[in-house]
């Protein structure tokens, strides 16, 4: 498939604008519960979307407009914020504790059921990263 800056530079930004939407929706939700003088938090399912942000604006775009990188690297950077991004909404509704409809939430910064998901993100991105490698060994 022949991929070109220009169709990343297409769907990065585009994803971007989803992450900003989701993110703006969650910190809205963070204000309201803010109001009530109860604790508000950047929970770990947040920081998977924010990390996600930055590499997809570091390495589609700041990167490649210095001149620093290669269409490759701009293609693993991207999946890389796929990965991260698609993985943000299991971290949430592991963060709501939403998995087991048998227990209520546990109202911890840190839920078991989004530890989970957080590990076996970091997994898959481990495992992306090693393929991503692989590959580029391989050419």
């Amino acid at each position: 498939m022949d991929i070109q800056l220009a169709d990343i530079w297409i769907a990065a930004g585009v994803l971007i604008g989803f992450q900003v939407t989701s993110f703006i929706w969650r910190i809205s939700r963070e204000v309201e519960v803010g109001k009530t003088r109860d604790i508000t938090w950047l929970p770990p399912a947040d920081v998977l979307n924010l990390l996600s942000m930055v590499i997809a604006m570091v390495g589609v775009f700041v990167l490649p407009i210095l001149g620093l990188v290669d269409l490759s690297f701009i293609k693993l950077s991207f999946g890389l914020a796929v990965l991260l991004f698609v993985s943000y909404p299991f971290a949430l509704a592991g963060h709501y504790d939403m998995y087991n409809n048998k227990t209520s939430r546990s109202f911890l910064y840190f839920p078991a059921q989004e530890k989970v998901v957080v590990a076996i993100t970091a997994i898959l991105v481990i495992l992306y990263l090693l393929f991503a490698i692989i590959l580029h060994s391989g050419s």
